[in-house]
């Protein structure tokens, strides 16, 4: 565990507790205040009489000081729950340093067995690489990281760029515990983000809107004026003709009004989260190139966050209506409800087209500052060096992020060129798998920006193809075999196109005799290095191994040792060359008293 990060957590944890008992006892001195001061209101009554000039004085003046502390009360307890916000987080990242992380969201939603490696690398699910890295705010921030684990990223600038930005976040944490903490004060979902996403595709229509222009000014003015011969007691005729107007034309308008507000309405709590985080990218000085340029994307040539602040309002100013009494007020005066319609067209059509850049803008924020976290959280993690050119991967103790510091075993690997294969050979759980994983893993981190678990690594960015854990299909009726036949195919046909593909295959064949078996997977061999692809194989098949001696210069065999020690299997999942000459099935099964 980095010390420095753990210390940083643990202070912040300490600070938000009493900042937490200090605003509670703020709160239960308020409630005591507004009790006296509710009291205050009706206390003149008793002393001075309903008539006094005093009662109406001291009445409204407790009035006014008792809806002051409301307001206050409400900022406090806002305040409260950011901070409640704020202590979750840092205790969530004091169990993670301790890799206790299934707490975090895994992405389950994301798991694909027909994708190319995602599956069989375990990036998604329960105990996966998205939940140990993921800390996002946001649904879209969520699938933007989750996109970048799919289909990372291929060209060196994209990469670079993505490194510097990560690196500059990792260094301010406080800045990414704010944002994160002011993302989490309104949890959003799916439905909810998707119908705001929505609003940038379509056009909303709105008939004869400078008609309602017009009567949004003229009619309100004329109720106004109607009231001053109703309020000196000449005649209530035309306030009352006035609203009856008014609610005639609500009437008339009431579709458009549904529609709008099963639109618009009940979203001001997601508007006012997307406002406060695009605030918190606007007034951040950055220095990276990925991370100004996405800060211009909201701040010029005007401020986003404001823009959002004027749709925040108008949305609440909406949802007045959803109170019966003030409905019916406003309505009755200002022709509320249509008034909010025709503002809320004029700024959707202002602004529509310009939304989903915008929401991309705290997608990718919000998913660099989980990689920032990682990177934060891991300083013995290191980000890559990126060669173009002829294929290169050389990692220095490079082992598996999600194994827990202390069981990790880290190795060298090198492979330069293509029309290369490795073949892995080793006995049952010896490392075999996991090595295959780990390599895998960190070209997926490599190229998606973040550091890796190695001490040292050198990559050129290439596509990635797995056969791992191929699965068969009742449904599809498709067998074992026939599944992973077709996974083979595929990345056979990509290799054809002149594609550049890392290839790691964990047992191939594993559906049929060993002697089709071993003869299917020599071919399969001697077409890898045919179309040029970078191989990782995995076998328990030791005259699989025999292909280096016919391609000399493009097979090569490690493997994974084990020794048998005073009955008892000793395994140091340390890769070394050469074939393995120790196997353990039949020892394990006379251990067991199988055999």
């Amino acid at each position: 565990m980095n010390a420095a990060v753990e210390t940083f957590y643990s202070q912040k944890a300490g600070e938000y507790d009493v900042q937490i008992k200090a605003i509670s006892v703020k709160l239960r001195r308020f409630a005591w205040y507004r009790f006296f001061t509710f009291l205050a209101i009706f206390a003149p009554l008793f002393i001075f009489g309903f008539k006094s000039w005093f009662t109406l004085f001291f009445s409204l003046a407790a009035i006014i000081l008792f809806l002051f502390l409301i307001k206050k009360n409400i900022e406090l307890e806002k305040s409260k729950k950011k901070i409640q916000v704020l202590k979750k987080l840092v205790d969530d990242e004091l169990l993670a340093l301790n890799h206790q992380f299934l707490h975090f969201k895994n992405g389950s939603g994301f798991l694909n067995t027909a994708h190319f490696f995602s599956y069989d690398l375990d990036l998604f699910g329960e105990g996966s690489l998205f939940q140990f890295i993921n800390r996002t705010a946001t649904v879209s921030g969520e699938h933007k990281l989750a996109g970048w684990l799919i289909k990372p990223a291929i060209r060196k600038d994209e990469i670079a760029g993505k490194q510097e930005a990560v690196r500059e976040l990792s260094q301010i944490p406080e800045w990414r515990l704010n944002f994160l903490a002011e993302g989490q004060m309104f949890e959003e979902t799916s439905q909810v983000h998707d119908e705001i996403l929505s609003w940038a595709g379509l056009e909303l229509k709105l008939k004869n809107a400078a008609v309602i222009k017009w009567l949004l000014k003229v009619i309100p003015l004329l109720t106004l004026i109607s009231i001053i011969p109703a309020a000196t007691g000449i005649t209530n005729l035309f306030l009352w003709f006035m609203i009856l107007a008014q609610w005639i034309l609500l009437y008339y308008f009431r579709k458009n009004i549904t529609r709008y507000f099963s639109f618009f309405g009940q979203k001001s709590g997601l508007l006012a989260k997307y406002m406060q985080l695009l605030q918190f990218i606007e007034e951040k000085e950055f220095q990276s190139n990925l991370l100004c340029e996405l800060q211009n994307k909201v701040k010029k040539p005007v401020s986003v966050s404001k823009i959002f602040h004027q749709l925040k309002n108008l949305v609440e100013q909406f949802e007045y209506r959803q109170n019966i009494l003030v409905g019916v007020a406003l309505n009755s005066v200002l022709l509320w409800d249509i008034r909010c319609v025709y503002r809320l067209w004029n700024w959707h059509n202002q602004h529509r087209q310009k939304l989903a850049n915008w929401l991309e803008v705290i997608a990718e924020t919000d998913a660099l500052i989980s990689l920032a976290n990682f990177t934060n959280n891991h300083p013995d993690f290191n980000f890559p060096e990126i060669q173009e050119g002829v294929f290169t991967f050389q990692a220095v103790k490079m082992g598996h992020p999600l194994l827990h510091k202390n069981k990790r075993v880290c190795n060298d690997f090198e492979i330069n060129g293509c029309a290369k294969v490795m073949i892995i050979t080793g006995a049952n759980m010896a490392g075999k798998s996991t090595f295959l994983r780990t390599v895998g893993v960190n070209l997926i981190l490599a190229r998606t920006g973040a550091p890796v678990c190695a001490e040292n690594m050198v990559f050129t960015p290439i596509e990635i193809y797995t056969n791992m854990r191929t699965t068969d299909s009742l449904l599809k009726d498709e067998s074992y075999f026939f599944a992973e036949l077709k996974r083979i195919k595929g990345v056979l046909d990509w290799l054809r196109k002149g594609e550049r593909i890392f290839v790691i295959l964990d047992e191939m064949l594993k559906g049929t005799n060993s002697v089709d078996k071993l003869n299917g997977s020599k071919e399969l061999i001697r077409k890898l290095v045919e179309l040029k692809s970078v191989s990782l194989v995995a076998t328990h098949d030791l005259k699989l191994s025999e292909m280096e001696d016919e391609f000399p210069q493009h097979v090569f065999n490690k493997c994974f040792e084990i020794r048998i020690e005073n009955e008892d299997l000793v395994f140091d999942y340390k890769l070394s060359d050469g074939v393995t000459k120790t196997m353990n099935a039949t020892f394990l099964m006379k251990k067991m008293g199988i055999i």
